[in-house]
This record gives structure tokens, C-alpha cells and sequence, in this order.
């Protein structure tokens, strides 16, 4: 079930700073771990990085250092900030906690988060959106929404989870479709039964009719959580090829730094 650990963390190449921050929406201050090119001053873009239902945990701060390295300020929120920290983080509770999240905070969270890294004084005012699982499916319906990232990726998001009473909106949704403003690129793999490959052609085929700028790509033999950068793992050369394509499309629609 996703990213609950981090097996390979990055180590060496470019050097990074790392700092945390609070940005404060309403009465709500959220928690934003920041990773950006050590040294940088101005001119980054910026990239908003959506963690799956395990939380901002070690695979994400290690996928934020990665993005970080290709020349972006990182911004990675606890999107789980109003819940209590979890006496034991097994998989009923994590879902639980999810299952409690309420998706308009979460929405809200997200576009604060956003105005605050476009007005950073090191970013050059555009950022992107990447997200898995949960994040991937926040990243769907933050493309209709503003600010409008410059591009969004997300890794097995949902397109059409049932809605619940916490999570009404799905990005299939016809007013959802009809409002996307973002590129977006969208990456699974076809044993995601989860997700399930009917909705993923649903959303295409939605995507499609309305002439949403989209890039679905479904890897063969991987499910979901596919990615790793661990070259022992079985979905290593998909992850390496999935990983790829997201960096080509963020340098794509957002640019990178000099």
C-alpha cells in the first residue's frame, strides 16, 4: 500500500538546504518542510509535493531531495496536521486516519501552499504539483483549481474513488474534467487494481472530450506504489522510466533553474 518506508534514500550529489515552515490558512497553520539548491537566491520554480495516505514521511522527504537536486524549491505538507500523531502507524490506522481527513482542508492547505511558494523570494513565481496515491489524486483536482500550477504529475491518483461524505468531489466529476487548467501527467501500473485501468480510461476518454491537456501512461507488470530507487526492487526499471518521464515534464511545462 504505497510508500510506507524509504529503502533507498539519495545520497551525495548536489548539495541541498533544507528548513521548515509554518503557513498559516485561517485559524490552521500547517507544517511545510522546504528543500531547495543550497545557495539558491531567486528564480526556482517551485514544485508543491502531495505525500500518499503514510503521511510526509522518509520516502517523501527522499523524493522532495530528489526533486530538489533537479533544480526546484520543494515545498512537502503534513496534509495530516489536525490528526493526532499515531500511537501505532499499522495499516487499519493509517487508513482510518485518511478515511477521517476531510478533502476541502486538504484542498485548502494545498492552494496556501502554493500562493506561499509562488511568493517566495527564491522562487520565480510558477510552480507544479507532484503527488502519489492520495496526492496524485489531490494533484487531479488541484488542476482545476487556483492558482493553476504550471503542471501537474501524479503517480496512481484516483480518478473515480467512490465519493464519501469527507471526500465528496472525484476528479471524473464532469464540472471537475470541465475546469482542469493544468497539463497534466498521469502514471500507473495496469496490476493497480485499486485504482482499476476502467477509470483511468474514464478519466482519459473525460479528458479527451473536453481537450484537457493530459499524458496517461500505464506501465505493464507493476501495481500500485510501483516506485522505487531501489536497484534490487522488481519495479526498478518501470520506477526508473515513471521517474524520468515526471522530471521530462516538469522541465517540460515549469523549466528549472540556471
Amino acid at each position: 500500500m504505497c510508500h510506507e518506508t524509504c529503502p533507498k534514500p539519495v545520497s551525495g550529489g548536489a548539495p541541498l538546504t533544507e528548513s521548515t515552515a509554518i503557513v498559516e490558512r485561517d485559524n490552521d497553520r500547517i507544517p511545510v518542510t522546504l528543500i531547495e539548491p543550497e545557495g539558491a537566491t531567486s528564480g526556482l520554480p517551485g514544485v508543491v509535493l502531495m505525500h500518499d495516505v503514510w503521511g510526509a514521511n522518509a520516502f517523501y522527504h527522499d523524493a522532495a531531495r530528489r526533486l530538489a537536486a533537479e533544480g526546484y524549491l520543494v515545498a512537502l505538507p503534513d496534509l495530516f496536521h489536525r490528526a493526532a500523531p499515531l500511537v501505532e502507524p499499522d495499516r487499519e490506522a493509517v487508513m482510518a486516519r485518511a478515511a477521517r481527513a476531510v478533502q476541502s482542508d486538504q484542498l485548502g492547505d494545498l492552494v496556501a501552499v502554493a500562493d506561499w511558494l509562488a511568493g517566495h523570494e527564491h522562487g520565480n513565481g510558477s510552480f507544479a504539483t507532484v503527488g502519489f496515491c492520495m496526492g496524485g489524486t489531490l494533484t487531479f483536482l488541484l488542476a482545476a483549481r487556483t492558482p493553476a500550477p504550471a503542471a501537474g504529475v501524479a503517480f496512481y491518483g484516483f480518478p473515480a474513488k467512490p465519493a464519501t461524505d469527507n471526500a465528496p468531489v472525484r476528479p471524473i466529476d464532469e464540472t471537475e474534467v470541465a475546469a482542469v487548467n493544468t497539463p497534466l501527467l498521469g502514471l500507473w501500473g495496469d496490476g493497480d487494481a485499486g485504482v482499476g485501468m476502467e477509470n483511468v480510461r474514464a478519466y482519459d476518454e473525460a479528458l479527451t472530450r473536453h481537450n484537457r491537456p493530459h499524458t496517461f501512461t500505464v506501465y505493464p507488470d507493476a501495481g500500485h506504489g510501483f516506485l522505487t530507487f531501489d536497484p534490487a526492487a522488481a519495479t526498478f526499471g518501470t520506477s526508473q522510466r515513471a521517474w524520468d518521464a515526471a522530471v521530462a515534464f516538469l522541465r517540460e511545462h515549469l523549466g528549472r533553474a540556471s
